[in-house]
């Protein structure tokens, strides 16, 4: 990353309602504004009433409740960080927490299962300091910018920790859809890749016509928690789990930072936190059922890239069926308060 100039430099100005804004601490206000304003997207296109649509709960015995850590799996946490990383908001550096593994091991689980005894994490590791990088275009546009977000390293040790709970929770269930690839065992983007490729092919070799339409989610930055805790809950997370991620997805704000300078601190109310553990794995959960009701087409995502693809004996067919396809994807998407990206 310290070789990409778009992460090394601010622009000139940047236009905010066909405003120029050339004081750098303005710009940075602005990057935070727009950036936490890119999680009410939904709202903001959308005046529908929606009324999320969740599964029945799993059945009995099959809860996930979180298991206190070991002083052994924090020590190997603690010594498995990168040390080129920067410090986060707490300010402390991933070479020191290193470096002191042995002496910080103890206290340290000790306080990571307090947070999951009394479901309260420290408002320091809610925080996030954020860093504008442009993703191409014209440099004064904010949109033509995607955030990149610095985190505490201990808490991406805790969310670690906790990720692989869930993650072991979701294998053994088979909970995740059969039509994701992400956070499946055995499964990667070529897997999903190839079970596109291989559904075509066969397609073809039996005559018929494919058509494919490939989309893109405004994703991390638009969940709804209250969906999520409903669905978290649904998939088979006790109480007292579900609890503590609306504790850790709750009071969180950020401030975007360069160069010694810092914008005002912002709440954030919605979203899964960029550049974290769970960011993924929590939106992969959150979309799990977008292939719900599908029918007359196949449907595979991995994590928030999705293709929608019918094979027909004609190609009006498949257009059809594909059409038909993507108004019920778009349902399920409205549901989940969820838009997808056009640019």
């Amino acid at each position: 990353m310290s070789g990409n100039s778009n992460v090394n430099q601010l622009p000139s100005c940047v236009l905010k309602d066909s405003v120029a804004i050339c004081d750098k601490t303005e710009m940075l206000n602005c990057f935070n504004e727009h950036f936490v304003s890119s999680g009410r997207l939904f709202d903001s296109v959308s005046s529908v009433s929606v009324q999320p649509c969740v599964d029945e709960p799993v059945r009995a015995g099959q809860t996930l409740s979180f298991l206190p850590f070991s002083v052994q799996v924090v020590h190997k946490a603690l010594k498995s960080l990168d040390q080129r990383k920067p410090a986060g908001p707490d300010l402390l550096d991933p070479c020191f927490l290193n470096l002191a593994a042995n002496f910080i091991a103890e206290p340290l689980t000790s306080l990571f299962n307090l947070t999951l005894e009394g479901n309260e994490i420290p408002k320091i590791w809610k925080s996030a300091f954020v860093l504008p990088l442009l993703k191409g275009g014209d440099p004064t546009i904010l949109n033509n910018y995607r955030p990149i977000s610095k985190l505490s390293a201990l808490v991406k040790i805790l969310e670690t920790l906790v990720s692989e709970q869930l993650k072991e929770f979701l294998f053994t269930n088979s909970i995740l859809s059969m039509y994701q690839s992400d956070f499946r065992k055995k499964h990667s983007t070529i897997t999903a890749a190839m079970k596109v490729l291989n559904d075509i092919t066969e397609a073809i070799d039996k005559k018929q016509h494919c058509v494919s339409l490939f989309i893109d989610l405004s994703a991390f930055d638009i969940v709804d928690h209250a969906i999520l805790r409903q669905i978290l809950s649904s998939v088979g997370l006790s109480e007292h789990a579900v609890a503590w991620f609306a504790n850790y997805l709750s009071d969180r704000t950020q401030c975007t930072q360069f160069d010694g300078l810092m914008s005002a601190k912002l709440s954030v109310f919605n979203g899964v936190p960029q550049g974290s553990v769970f960011g993924p794995l929590l939106f992969t959960i959150y979309i799990n059922d977008l292939d719900k009701n599908v029918q007359n087409a196949q449907l595979h995502f991995y994590a928030d890239d999705t293709v929608i693809y019918c094979c027909a004996s004609s190609l009006t067919k498949a257009f059809q069926n594909l059409q038909t396809a993507f108004y019920t994807v778009q349902h399920t998407l409205c549901q989940l308060k969820l838009i997808l990206n056009t640019d």
